[in-house]
């Protein structure tokens, strides 16, 4: 436990998990070892397998850790509901957000919130590490898709943000909306995107640090050409879905225009590719699969990856 219990100074630690008994315990492990006994101090796991699967692993755990260990089970599945459900109970001043499929390094808390205060910053990101299965012709391509390793950033201010996991947020910093993740991307993601969005047109500010990082442990099913091509089209989707959420039609035609020239573009190289067996080809459908995004994003076409849909999919 740490010495002190002044909140106004407190970290909460939020670890979503869903299924992933292996991961979570790398990540509640790094999580542990953040503490430097300076400041009130709290993990909080949030469960959302409707099943409740790892209450008992949080119990036994909790036994010998070193810092209290708060467990929520969210049986109604969606990661804004996880995510909604520990905001709601979290105590402290700063949020640190880590997903079941990553580990911190050490110090990692202590430097994301250095970072935040030098700059005032109501976010606050650093490096992610991907880990990858196997040894596909592609690793190279799956390593620069799912990390964020920021090579041209600099230690400051950024324009822009990235993913929930893997942040800071300093709540004296920002005024959150209710509620503050969007349910309405319980299945389809992009939840963070909008939470983001809102707190960086209040005028908060990013901030970014290469001096922590966390890695990243990519599941096999999702190191695939049939993966990547759902992410892609996902990633597609948003920069027109944000212009038709704020009624910007001259934004909604602007990237749908966009989405048609890359398919135009990348349709004929990705056949091409796919034809050589060249290593390409995976970056070249991906591209395409994002410009489909930019013209199919709206209704029924919108991918469900998570929620009531990973429940029903014993592979996630």
């Amino acid at each position: 436990m740490t010495k002190t219990q002044n909140w106004q100074e407190g970290v909460s630690c939020i670890l979503p998990t869903f299924r992933r008994p292996k991961g979570l315990a790398i990540a509640l492990n790094s999580l542990v070892i953040q503490s430097d006994n300076t400041r009130a101090f709290e993990i909080i796991v949030t469960d959302n397998d409707p099943e409740g699967s790892a209450k008992e692993y949080v119990a036994n755990f909790s036994k010998t850790s070193p810092v209290n260990i708060v467990y929520l089970h969210v049986p109604n599945p969606g990661v804004s509901n996880a995510r909604n459900a520990a905001l709601a109970v979290a105590k402290g001043r700063f949020i640190a957000w880590l997903d079941d499929d990553q580990e911190a390094c050490p110090k990692w808390v202590s430097t994301l919130i250095e970072t935040s205060k030098k700059h005032n910053a109501a976010l606050t990101f650093c490096p992610t590490i991907a880990r990858i299965p196997g040894n596909s012709k592609y690793n190279d391509y799956y390593v620069s898709f799912f990390e964020r390793q920021g090579p041209a950033l600099q230690d400051g201010i950024l324009d822009n943000f990235f993913g929930c996991g893997n942040s800071l947020m300093d709540l004296e910093n920002c005024q959150l909306p209710d509620p503050v993740f969007d349910p309405r991307t319980n299945e389809t993601g992009g939840e963070d995107d909008v939470l983001f969005t809102h707190i960086q047109r209040q005028g908060g500010v990013i901030a970014w640090t290469r001096h922590c990082h966390t890695h990243e442990d990519i599941r096999p099913h999702r190191a695939t050409p049939k993966y990547i091509k759902v992410r892609s089209f996902a990633f597609g989707q948003g920069p027109t879905e944000m212009a038709a959420e704020n009624k910007n039609i001259i934004g909604v035609l602007k990237w749908m225009c966009i989405g048609f020239i890359q398919c135009f573009v990348y349709l004929p190289l990705t056949l091409v590719s796919k034809l050589m067996r060249h290593n390409s080809y995976i970056s070249f459908i991906a591209k395409f699969y994002m410009g489909l995004g930019k013209i199919f994003w709206f209704g029924r076409f919108k991918p469900k990856l998570y929620g009531v849909a990973a429940a029903k999919n014993k592979e996630f």
